[in-house]
C-alpha cells in the first residue's frame, strides 16, 4: 500500500481537507481503494499550541488507477467556490496544483508519475513543483 500526502493553502485547511477526504470516498471509481485521516504534519511543539489539522494522509490500495485518483481530486478542486492550492507529496515527490492549473492531460499524467514513482522518489532528480 503506498501513502499520499495533500495539504491545501487557503484560510480553512482543516475544511478543506476534510472535504476532499469526503469526496474520494463517496468517488464509487475509486472503489473503496482509499482511506485517509486529516491530521497534523508534525508534532505538536512543547509548550504551544498545535498547529492545527493540516495534511490529509492517504492510503492508498494495490490496484488502484493512479489516474481515477487524479480526475478525482481534480474534480474535487474544480467543484470548490474558491480554489486552494493542493500539494500532493509521496516520498521525496512534490506535486503543486495552483488553482488556476486547468484539470487537463498534462495534469492527470504529473499526478499519475507522483503515484507510480518509487517510493523514496529516487530516480527523480527533483520535485515537480509545476502543474
Amino acid at each position: 500500500m503506498a501513502e499520499l500526502r495533500v495539504s491545501a493553502d487557503g484560510a480553512d485547511q482543516e475544511a478543506e481537507l476534510r472535504s476532499l477526504l469526503r469526496w474520494l470516498r463517496e468517488d464509487e471509481s475509486l472503489e473503496r481503494l482509499v482511506g485517509g485521516r486529516v491530521g497534523a504534519a508534525g508534532p505538536a511543539v512543547p509548550g504551544q499550541m498545535g498547529t492545527g489539522f493540516d495534511v490529509l494522509q492517504l492510503v492508498l490500495g494495490t490496484g488502484l488507477s493512479g489516474a481515477a485518483l487524479a480526475v478525482s481530486i481534480l474534480q474535487w478542486r474544480d467543484a470548490r467556490r474558491t480554489r486552494p492550492v493542493l500539494t500532493l507529496r509521496r516520498g521525496d515527490i512534490e506535486v503543486d496544483i495552483p488553482p488556476q492549473a486547468a484539470a487537463d492531460e498534462d495534469t492527470v499524467r504529473r499526478i499519475v508519475a507522483l503515484l507510480e514513482a518509487p517510493e523514496t522518489g529516487e530516480g527523480t532528480g527533483s520535485d515537480d513543483s509545476a502543474a
